[in-house]
């Protein structure tokens, strides 16, 4: 996230919020212990998004028991100790570090609270070290979800969300081919019996890029759903959405790039199968798609923005999005 929409979405996220008596942070300035707490003393915007993070912590803590309620309180000294170890080194950048872990934070935890479904809680991996004289590796941050709750059985997808984790460990640290990788994820709430999670991860290495994959998660079942279970049968949910990618595609990358048969219906139809480019917002359908997924060797990430509306006519009644 660049410095400029975190900052404008960290305005946005504390309008509105009644400014309180206390003009600091949450926690006593008097005893900060570390460069990261003086230095969100010394922010007065800082210092107010860390008021609005805590009051929207405690607001979800007041709303769950039993394991979830641990989790979230593990979950959240886990944060700190993250934001404290990675912003802190960041000298150059640091109000930017630290504007990007909150503006993310507290969205997650409002989205967290927003309705009756299972704690998502993260889980996290730090590790640095080295391969071979050559070959350093550092593991920033990855975090990836777990979800808790009994509506369904979540172990399934929570093993998942792990393996896919620890795969990132095991080839970072046993060939060195990634220098760097940082990886966090966002939830959104698109219906009353889904969640669904966008990861984002970024590496800087021998072939440094980044990339975002999303889940949806049917909370009656407790499994990833594609979009042949969200829409009704058939494929007029393809015949809808393949040509709003095509033209996106060639408004993106010019109408006189010659493309071939990379835009045809039949070619574009495989990779809109893919339920890992789904992601569902709460607002709209967002489409992510890397240029290489298209055969294209240039470019930056393919996005593409579908309103509800214009979607709900195909929606599966019986689906985990409804008719929305």
């Amino acid at each position: 996230m660049n410095r400029a929409f975190a900052t404008v979405t960290l305005f946005a996220l504390v309008a509105g919020v009644p400014m309180l008596a206390q003009r600091g942070p949450s926690f006593d300035c008097a005893k900060a212990s570390n460069a990261v707490e003086r230095a969100i003393c010394e922010d007065p915007t800082l210092s107010a998004t860390d008021r609005t993070l805590t009051a929207a912590y405690r607001s979800l803590t007041n709303k769950l028991t039993g394991a979830a309620k641990d989790h979230l309180v593990k979950d959240q000294l886990r944060w700190i100790d993250s934001r404290n170890r990675d912003c802190e080194v960041k000298i150059d950048d640091q109000r930017d570090c630290l504007e990007t872990r909150y503006t993310w934070r507290i969205k997650n935890l409002r989205e967290f609270g927003a309705g009756a479904y299972p704690f998502v809680g993260t889980q996290q991996i730090y590790k640095t070290g080295e391969v071979d004289q050559d070959g350093r590796y550092s593991i920033d941050d990855i975090r990836y979800p777990q979800f808790d709750g009994t509506t369904a059985d979540f172990a399934a997808i929570n093993r998942r969300f792990a393996e896919e984790a620890r795969k990132v460990v095991a080839n970072t640290t046993t060939t060195g081919s990634l220098w760097s990788y940082e990886q966090g994820f966002s939830v959104s709430r698109p219906g009353s019996r889904a969640v669904a999670i966008a990861v984002e991860y970024h590496n800087i290495g021998p072939r440094p890029n980044g990339g975002t994959a999303c889940t949806l998660v049917d909370l009656g079942t407790g499994q990833p759903v594609g979009p042949e279970d969200v829409f009704q049968p058939g494929d007029a949910w393809l015949k809808l959405i393949v040509p709003i990618v095509r033209a996106r595609v060639r408004k993106m990358f010019g109408e006189k790039q010659e493309f071939g048969e990379l835009l045809e219906p039949t070619h574009l139809a495989r990779p809109l199968r893919d339920p890992d480019h789904y992601c569902y917002r709460n607002d709209r359908l967002e489409l992510i798609f890397s240029p290489y997924v298209f055969e294209l060797p240039f470019g930056s990430d393919i996005r593409v923005d579908i309103p509800y509306a214009r979607l709900k006519p195909l929606l599966s009644a019986g689906g985990p999005l409804g008719s929305k």
